[in-house]
């Protein structure tokens, strides 16, 4: 998607929102796994016992109306964009007493997902996003930078480990123009150079890694 329609869809959906117009709630959509949520002044039961058994659910946006407050029960919270980094990473912490809260945008974040992360940067837990480290990935990163600013730092997404992760895969004219378009802010955020690179970076092992000591398992 292309960023600017990307941004214009977020402000549409939020001007429809104001003047009590409901737009589709069901299929913008989160995974999450360990993050409480109180509806009113209540912390909602369902969410509870996910927490509570250790165990990942779905939340929409029709899910999220009401939702006042969230809170991690982990000591920090890593966004990623990967279904099975998300997946790898939650086997690291079930019933290990590993205290990590991780959402899953699956791809580029949907509203229910950017909605979920305002509510947790509201609650002042520190916050890390990783993701893939092709011009996709790269790309919401940036958005996710330009939106919550340095309450989001990136991890696993520093120059070596893009350089340790390059594959094979060179990406074309259009992967070189999003690239263009992102990947500069991004790595000079991170201390690099900024400078262009037409090969993708496969960040899941480094990131793997990278969180297992984090968490000094």
């Amino acid at each position: 998607m292309k960023p600017l329609i990307y941004q214009y869809r977020m402000q549409w959906r939020e001007l429809l929102q104001c003047v009590g117009i409901v737009p589709d709630n069901i299929s913008s959509l989160v995974h999450a796994f360990g993050i409480r949520l109180k509806k009113q002044e209540i912390w909602h039961p369902a969410y509870e016992a996910f927490c509570r058994c250790g165990e990942p659910y779905v939340l929409t946006m029709e899910n999220l109306k009401g939702i006042t407050e969230v809170q991690p029960v982990g000591t920090c919270v890593y966004i990623v964009e990967n279904e099975m980094v998300f997946s790898y990473l939650m086997e690291q912490v079930q019933g290990k007493g590993k205290n990590v809260s991780l959402p899953c945008t699956s791809g580029q974040p949907r509203y229910a997902a950017l909605k979920l992360i305002s509510l947790i940067v509201q609650s002042g837990i520190p916050i890390y996003y990783s993701g893939d480290l092709d011009p996709d990935g790269i790309g919401i990163a940036d958005r996710l930078w330009q939106r919550f600013g340095n309450r989001i730092q990136f991890f696993g997404m520093s120059p070596e480990d893009y350089r340790n992760s390059l594959s094979k895969e060179v990406f074309g004219e259009n992967g070189r123009k999003k690239a263009g378009t992102h990947l500069a802010p991004v790595t000079k955020r991170n201390g690099g150079t900024g400078k262009e690179n037409r090969k993708s970076g496969i960040s899941g092992k480094y990131f793997k890694r990278a969180f297992r000591e984090a968490c000094r398992m």
